[in-house]
């Protein structure tokens, strides 16, 4: 089996070593998921109220973490999740979703504009002009993800 590690540069030796001591653990609130490539998401289950409908992955235009909330900003509205942001981070990754900040996952597809901040940060202005910072902990990822 071979497995290809997507996190940052200074965390691939520390999970490479735990997986060859095979000091892993499983658990739904770890900070490392694995997923299956081809393991791609076209629609998410979301709440409207109080309905639940199907909502198509290229309407998404950034999903949010409030608390214990993950909302999903889409073109037609705001609706509610029930997934992780580690499973959304995961399953999106492949549909061009991008982690920007611990609260933030962005279609790439949705950024109109990057401003440069001081203090290795980005502010992205998407398609409906809502403005999301890139913090300093992605600074990096996004670089390499949007080719800087």
């Amino acid at each position: 089996m071979k497995i290809r590690l997507l996190c940052r540069k200074e965390t691939v030796e520390k999970v490479k070593t735990a997986i060859q001591k095979g000091d892993v653990q499983f658990d739904d609130h770890a900070s490392m998921v694995l997923y299956e490539v081809n393991h791609e998401y076209d629609y998410l289950l979301v709440k409207d109220g109080e309905e639940h409908m199907r909502l198509a992955v290229d309407e998404i235009l950034y999903i949010e973490s409030i608390s214990q909330e993950i909302l999903v900003h889409a073109k037609s509205g705001c609706y509610r999740s029930k997934n992780t942001m580690y499973q959304l981070e995961a399953g999106l990754y492949e549909k061009g979703f991008l982690r920007v900040h611990k609260a933030y996952i962005v279609n790439k597809k949705a950024i109109r504009r990057i401003r440069t901040n001081l203090y290795m940060k980005f502010t992205l202005v998407l398609d409906n002009q809502e403005e999301i910072e890139v913090s300093r902990s992605y600074y990096y990822r996004f670089k390499e993800e949007m080719g800087f």
